[in-house]
C-alpha cells in the first residue's frame, strides 16, 4: 500500500470491513487465477444434458426497464436477453455475429443494403409467427420520437432514421418488407459494424398487439420471441421466467429461472453459501481472494470489454472549461492501488477510454499517473490553490458497497490535494434518468462494450451527437468528434484504427473522464451448473437457455 495512502480512507475501509463482517476472511486469501476466455467452453459435453430445474440467479437490484426500447444498462439486459431475440446474437467468447431469428443475411457490393431471411415458424410466447413486418415495426417503435427511447442510436444510420426521430418523417425509408419472411434495410452510408448493432436489446423483435395493449406499461408485461417467457415481477424481491417450449433456437434446458434481487452483498453472499442461489455476480469488498480460498472450484474470474470512470460533466461548473482542473483531479487519484488493493486485482488501471482486446487499443497511451504534487501545481493553476473557491464537490454514484469504497478512497486522493468532495448515492433507476438529464457535475460512470468496435465507445459516449444518449460527460470537442464520424464511415479497419487511436488521444488530453480501470469480472456459480461461459462482454451475457442443472443421482 502506498506510504501517501490517506490515512482517514484506510480507517473507514477497516471499519466498514469489520462492519460487513468481512475482515476475517480477506487475510484467508490466495491469488486469482485469471480464466483463458475459450477454456470453459472446452469443457461442455452436451451429450450429458439434463434438462429441468430451476436456476436462482442475483440481481443486485431492480431491473430500471425491461422494455428492450427503455433498457439501457446491464442489470435489466440479463433478463431482457433471454425474453427477446432479433435478426443476429454474437457468440459470447468470439463476438461473431451469428444467425438467430435471421436464417442468413446478405449484403450489397456497396456496403448499404442488408437482405434478411427471416426464419420460418418462429413464434412470439403468445404463439402467432414472427414475419418481417414485425420487425419493420419494432424497429420503427425504437425510432418513433414517441417512444422517446434512449437507445436509437443503434438504428439511426438506416436511411430516413434521423428523418423520423427528428418528425420529419412517419415511416423510414430504409426499411423495406419484402414479403413475410425476407426484411431490407438500406444504411445511409457504408458502415463496418453495423451488423453487430442489430445485435443489442433495441432491435429486438416485439409483438405489436402486445405492445399496444399495456402502452407504456409493456415493460411491466414483456413479451418476445426469446427462450424464456415473462411469468412475474416483484419490485425489489425478483423476476421469474419460465421455459418457452416453442423456441426456435437451442435450449432452454431450465424449467424456470428466478431473478432473486438483494440489494446487500453480504446477505447475498450469505444465501450463496447457503444454496439459496445457483450463481452470484458480485461479492462484498475484498472477499474475492477468500472465496477463491473457499470455493476454488465456484469462482471464475476473466478480462472483459469494459472501463470505469468518473464523468465530469462538461456543461457544469467547476469543469467546463477548466481542463487543466480536470487534469489535476486525474494525477491525484491513485489508480493503481484501488485495482491491485481494493479490487484485488480483478481491474486492471486505464490510461484511456479503450481496453485491451479492443482494436485501436493503444497500449503506449500513457494516460495519468498518481501524482498528488503535480496535481497540486496542475489545481493552482487551474484557479484554486490548495482547493481554495472550489467549495465541496458533490460526486454522485448508484448505491452498491463496491462503489463506495472506491469512492471513499477518490475522496481521500482529492482531500490530499485540498478538493473537498462528498458522496452522494442513489437508486440504480433514478441515478440513470439523473444522470442522463445532466444534473450531475462528477459522478460515477462504467461501460461495458454492446459490440467488439471502438466506435462503441468513442462515438456513443463522447461524440457531441449522443450527448444525453451515451455521451452523459456532455462533451463537445470539433476535432474529437470531427475524427470518430470519419472513422465509423470506413469499412477498412486498418484505416479506422489511426483515426480512433488519434481521437483517444485528445480525449485523454482532455482529461474527459477520471479514470479508473478497465474491467475484470468474476462470479460464483455452483458447480453442478453445467454450460456457464465467460463471456468477452461480462457476466451478464451468460447465454442461461443453454445452462442446465446435474446434481448427479440427485
Amino acid at each position: 500500500m502506498p506510504r501517501n495512502r490517506p490515512v482517514i480512507s484506510l480507517f473507514v475501509l477497516i471499519a466498514f470491513l469489520f462492519a460487513a463482517g468481512c475482515w476475517k476472511e480477506r487475510d484467508e486469501g490466495e491469488d486469482l487465477e485469471i480464466v483463458e476466455l475459450d477454456d470453459l467452453t472446452r469443457e461442455i459435453d452436451r451429450s450429458k444434458i439434463k434438462p429441468g430445474g430451476v436456476l436462482k440467479y442475483w440481481l443486485k437490484q431492480d431491473p430500471p426497464n425491461l422494455d428492450p426500447a427503455h433498457a439501457r444498462d446491464t442489470t435489466s439486459a440479463v433478463v431482457v436477453m433471454h425474453l427477446f431475440d432479433g435478426l443476429v446474437e454474437l457468440d459470447p467468447i468470439t463476438l461473431e455475429p451469428l444467425p438467430a431469428v435471421a436464417e442468413s443475411w446478405t449484403i450489397s457490393d456497396d456496403g448499404r443494403v442488408y437482405t434478411f431471411t427471416i426464419r420460418k415458424g418462429v413464434k412470439f410466447h403468445n404463439g402467432r409467427k414472427v414475419t418481417a413486418e414485425d420487425f419493420r415495426y419494432s424497429f420503427d417503435r425504437i425510432l418513433d420520437p414517441d417512444t422517446r427511447s434512449e437507445r436509437t442510436w443503434v438504428l439511426e444510420d438506416i436511411k430516413g432514421a434521423r428523418a423520423r426521430i427528428n418528425r420529419k418523417a412517419g415511416n423510414v425509408e430504409g426499411i423495406k418488407v419484402i414479403d413475410d419472411y425476407t426484411l431490407e434495410l438500406t444504411l445511409e452510408k457504408p458502415l463496418a459494424f453495423f451488423i453487430f448493432l442489430l445485435s443489442m436489446e433495441a432491435a429486438s423483435v416485439l409483438p405489436r398487439e402486445e405492445v399496444e395493449r399495456w402502452g407504456e406499461d409493456f415493460g411491466q408485461h414483456p413479451m418476445g420471441c426469446g427462450p424464456f417467457t415473462f411469468v412475474s415481477w416483484y419490485n425489489d424481491q425478483k423476476v421469474i421466467v419460465s421455459k418457452f417450449d416453442g423456441y426456435y433456437g437451442e435450449g432452454p434446458y431450465l424449467d424456470e429461472i428466478r431473478f432473486l434481487i438483494i440489494r446487500d452483498k453480504v446477505m447475498a453472499y450469505e444465501n450463496y453459501k447457503e444454496g439459496n442461489i445457483d450463481i452470484l455476480t458480485d461479492l462484498p469488498p475484498m472477499t474475492v481472494k477468500s472465496a477463491k480460498a473457499r470455493y476454488p472450484d465456484d469462482l471464475l474470474v476473466w478480462r472483459i470489454l469494459g472501463t470505469n470512470y468518473l464523468s465530469f460533466n462538461h456543461e457544469k461548473w467547476p469543469f467546463k472549461g477548466n481542463k487543466t482542473l480536470r487534469q489535476a483531479f486525474n494525477y491525484a487519484v491513485d489508480r493503481k492501488a484501488i485495482c491491485e488493493v481494493l479490487r484485488e486485482g480483478v481491474p486492471y488501471p486505464a490510461a484511456g477510454i479503450l481496453p485491451k482486446g479492443i482494436q485501436a487499443y493503444d497500449p503506449d497511451l500513457e494516460g495519468y499517473h498518481y501524482d498528488p504534487e503535480k496535481a497540486k501545481e496542475l489545481l493552482a493553476k487551474a484557479g484554486y490553490p490548495g482547493g481554495k473557491g472550489l467549495g465541496t464537490i458533490e460526486l454522485w454514484y448508484n448505491t452498491d458497497e463496491g462503489h463506495e469504497k472506491d469512492l471513499i478512497e477518490v475522496q481521500g486522493n482529492l482531500r490530499e490535494i485540498g478538493v473537498d468532495v462528498t458522496l452522494t448515492n442513489m437508486d440504480w433507476g433514478t441515478y440513470l434518468d439523473a444522470t442522463k438529464e445532466g444534473e450531475a457535475a462528477f459522478f460515477r460512470s462504467g461501460w461495458v462494450a454492446d459490440l467488439p468496435d471502438p466506435d462503441n465507445f468513442l462515438y456513443i459516449l463522447l461524440d457531441s451527437k449522443n450527448i444525453g444518449q451515451g455521451n452523459y460527460s456532455r462533451y463537445d470537442n470539433p476535432e474529437f468528434n470531427s475524427l470518430v464520424e470519419k472513422a465509423r464511415e470506413l469499412t477498412n479497419m486498418e484505416e479506422r484504427i489511426p483515426l480512433y487511436q488519434k481521437a483517444e488521444r485528445i480525449a485523454v488530453e482532455d482529461a474527459v473522464w477520471l479514470f479508473l480501470w478497465h474491467y475484470g469480472d468474476y462470479l460464483l456459480r455452483k458447480p453442478y451448473l453445467k454450460g456457464v461461459v465467460t463471456p468477452r462482454q461480462g457476466d451478464w451475457r451468460i447465454p442461461l437457455e443453454k445452462v442446465w442443472i446435474d446434481k448427479g443421482d440427485d
